[in-house]
């Protein structure tokens, strides 16, 4: 069977219609077009990041119509130079540098080019891709505590610190020396400016203050006005009771010092160096004394007394704040109370125990020799020497160093067993004189020393020698009354009698010689060799034995060694 294809004819109902045929038609339109001009906004869009705007500066830097890659390179190697350019931070007439890489100055190369030279469909960077100036700064990437410790670190190197002020009393003239401000950065806003003027700039000025010294200027100023001023103008005044005396400037001046700290000058003054300078003063002003006691003296047996007089002295311990204060006020005066000394012995003392009668003498003998003026001079010297009751007496303190100075000439005097010529060769003749003439006064013998080898002039076990410095003859007065010393001497003899108030009878025992010891025989061819007769060497024991109305009080037993005299020739014919 053969088959017509016959097109169907449409339904009534099933008629096309015309107008949204045409709606159809211009959608699609509109779609074909979007699609093409987006199309083209996006090529073009490529198009435009593969170049670099013609007018694009960064950083200062023209990187205009360059390729995204060029531009990268030149914007890199413009950050390589400022990032290897120090900044040098100034403070007043000084600096220091940064080096940017380590204080943590960056530049992000990668983030100052975005936009530039990298693909992007955002309208307003096309707008002015092209047709903007395309200008901008470096975006930075700052490390703010990297920077911070630079800053640190550079400050270290600029800050000052203050010099201190001090105050000096040199030779008594003050000499005050202002202090100094010292510098500092401000390391926070130093960082911060840093921060802000850089890379654009490559000189900034630090944020910086000056720093006080812990005493400022101003204290020094007022210690000047306040203190030095007032103290350097006039004497100070001292009041002892109703009595006053000055103390001048040059005197106290030197002792002055003054101490800076903690923001105060606090001045002092050397009181145990001002108080001997204080007593002087004093008593050349005749405000001060010191106590003085009675004074006997003789006229051959016959006494007068000198009076005693009380003391008065002033202490200046714990007066330093009083005086400071006095050294600055008006009437410039400091009252000290007076402290009162008494004498030890007083002139009703001396009256009530005034020498009633010869207690004791003793004389001994030699023959004229240059050692008799030694002994003639001594004698003189002791004579009308007063010992009050409980006093000592010693004959170094009478007669002084044995000096050609005194009229003292060379004499014999035992050294190392030996005679020799020495000034003052005698006075051991006095001193055995002395000795024997206190032993007899029954008075307390401290020291004494007898000869090394015995004299024959001397009584055995009853003398003493005498040296300067080393030895002495010394006795304590422990009658009931004072003793006065008369004593003469002629070429032959001395006699030293001891005036007081008689308190023992003494007796004297000599014991025998015993353990005796033969001397040697010297021959000696030396200028200074002093002949010597030879006497055997032996101990020997004395014993005094002190009475009251008739009964033994007390005993007292010495013993003496005595080492031979050697017999001495001397063969020199300049010897003696």
């Amino acid at each position: 069977m053969q088959h017509t294809d016959v097109e169907a004819a449409p339904a009534a109902g099933d008629q096309p219609d015309p107008g949204r045929t045409r709606s159809r038609r211009w959608l699609w339109g509109v779609l074909g077009a979007t699609v093409v001009l987006g199309g083209a906004y996006v090529g073009g869009a490529y198009v435009l990041s593969t170049k670099v705007p013609a007018s694009a500066q960064v950083g200062g830097v023209d990187i205009g119509g360059t390729t995204p890659q060029a531009a990268q390179e030149r914007i890199e190697s413009e950050v390589a130079r400022v990032e290897s350019q120090p900044v040098v931070v100034t403070v007043l007439d000084t600096s220091f540098e940064l080096e940017p890489d380590r204080a943590g100055l960056r530049i992000d190369s990668e983030a100052t080019l975005a936009g530039i030279t990298h693909f992007t469909l955002d309208p307003r960077a096309l707008y002015d891709h092209l047709f903007g100036s395309m200008e901008r700064d470096f975006v930075l990437a700052i490390d703010e505590d990297a920077l911070t410790k630079a800053v640190t670190a550079g400050a270290s190197e600029v800050d000052k610190e203050p010099v201190e002020g001090t105050v000096e009393f040199v030779d008594g003239e003050p000499t005050i020396t202002l202090p100094i401000d010292g510098l500092g950065v401000d390391v926070p806003q130093t960082a911060e400016r840093v921060a802000a003027a850089w890379p654009r700039s490559t000189e900034i000025e630090a944020a910086s203050a000056p720093v006080e010294p812990v005493t400022p200027v101003a204290v020094f100023e007022a210690f000047q006005a306040d203190f030095v001023d007032k103290a350097m103008s006039d004497p100070l005044t001292i009041a002892v009771g109703e009595d006053t005396f000055e103390v001048p400037v040059k005197k106290y001046a030197p002792l002055l010092s003054a101490t800076v700290a903690d923001g105060a000058i606090t001045p002092a003054i050397d009181l145990k160096k001002l108080d001997p300078i204080v007593e002087e003063l004093g008593k050349e002003a005749e405000v001060l004394r010191d106590a003085r006691d009675a004074k006997v003296t003789f006229e051959g047996t016959t006494p007068s007394v000198g009076k005693s007089r009380t003391g008065v002295a002033v202490s200046l311990e714990g007066q330093e704040e009083p005086l400071l204060a006095a050294l600055v006020a008006q009437e410039r005066t400091l009252t000290l109370e007076p402290v009162v000394t008494e004498p030890k012995f007083t002139t009703e003392r001396a009256k009530a125990t005034l020498p009633k009668g010869r207690i004791s003498s003793f004389t001994s003998h030699y023959t004229p020799a240059p050692r008799a003026e030694n002994i003639k001079r001594a004698a003189r010297a002791m004579n009308g020497t007063y010992i009050p009751p409980g006093g000592t007496f010693s004959l170094n303190a009478v007669l002084g160093e044995r000096t050609p100075a005194k009229g003292y000439v060379p004499a014999g005097t035992i050294v190392n067993n030996r005679i020799v010529d020495n000034y003052g060769g005698g006075v051991s003749q006095v001193s055995t004189t002395v000795y024997n003439a206190a032993y007899f006064a029954g008075v307390q013998i401290d020291e004494f020393r007898p000869h090394s080898f015995y004299i024959s002039r001397y009584p055995e076990g009853r003398e003493a020698t005498l040296s300067w410095g080393s030895i002495d003859n010394k006795w304590t007065n422990n009658t009931d009354g004072g003793i006065l010393v008369r004593s003469w001497a002629d070429n032959y003899a001395i006699t030293v009698e001891l005036w007081g108030t008689k308190k023992y009878d003494v007796e004297t025992v000599k014991g025998p010689r015993r353990n005796l010891r033969e001397p040697r025989t010297i021959v000696d061819d030396s200028a200074r060799c002093v002949t010597q007769s030879p006497q055997p060497g032996f101990d020997v024991t004395v014993t005094r034995i002190l009475k009251q109305g008739g009964r033994e009080v007390k005993r007292e037993n010495v013993t003496t060694h005595y080492v031979p005299q050697d017999k001495v020739t001397c063969t020199h014919p300049n010897a003696h």
